[in-house]
């Protein structure tokens, strides 16, 4: 399956590492822009302090890379790439590897006693679900612990419709140079 992470051109270095390097950063859940991210709700029952400690360890050590599984939504590209000045950049990811899951657009997650024994889970579980109104991203979600880097095979790349032809020209002869393998270049359909 091909993922889809949405940039601007704006941060070349940024840009270069991902393409030198065939490889996304992990951010923390604290950078992310959802005010929830990492907030959970619990149920029945009473969450120890030790479990909830160890839960916050937990989701302190995740680093996610955040994915669209689509490459032509409207407010993802005004979002992320720019106001439609950037680019998708299409990888496929080894799941062997690395831990992918979907958002689960049902709310905050809900947290009950039988979690205590499992504070990594959880930590992913809790990562893993947002409220409804993030749904249009169709967000997936890569963890690695303790890591900064996913290793991605970057696919293709798709300009947002407002990159000029130049600019264009320009980075797809950057992107071609440091690429290891051959990659695709399209432009961001209307929807």
């Amino acid at each position: 399956m091909i993922y889809y992470k949405y940039r601007s051109l704006d941060n070349l270095k940024f840009l270069i590492d991902i393409f030198m390097n065939n490889r996304l950063y992990a951010a923390p859940y604290t950078s992310m822009n959802d005010p929830m991210e990492g907030h959970y709700f619990q149920r029945s029952g009473r969450l120890s302090s030790e479990f909830k400690s160890a839960l916050k360890g937990e989701k302190d050590a995740c680093g996610i890379v955040s994915l669209s599984e689509i490459p032509d939504n409207t407010l993802m590209w005004a979002h992320y790439a720019n106001g439609h000045n950037g680019i998708a950049i299409g990888v496929e990811i080894d799941s062997n590897l690395y831990d992918i899951r979907p958002i689960e657009y049902d709310g905050l997650s809900q947290l009950t006693q039988r979690f205590e024994n499992e504070p990594a889970e959880a930590a992913k579980r809790v990562l893993s679900h947002k409220l409804e109104v993030w749904d249009y991203e169709k967000e997936h979600r890569v963890f690695v612990q303790y890591e900064k880097f996913v290793n991605v095979k970057i696919k293709e790349v798709v300009f947002g419709r407002r990159v000029e032809p130049e600019e264009r020209k320009f980075f797809e002869k950057l992107f071609t140079k440091l690429s290891h393998d051959g990659i695709q270049f399209k432009t961001e359909q209307r929807t």
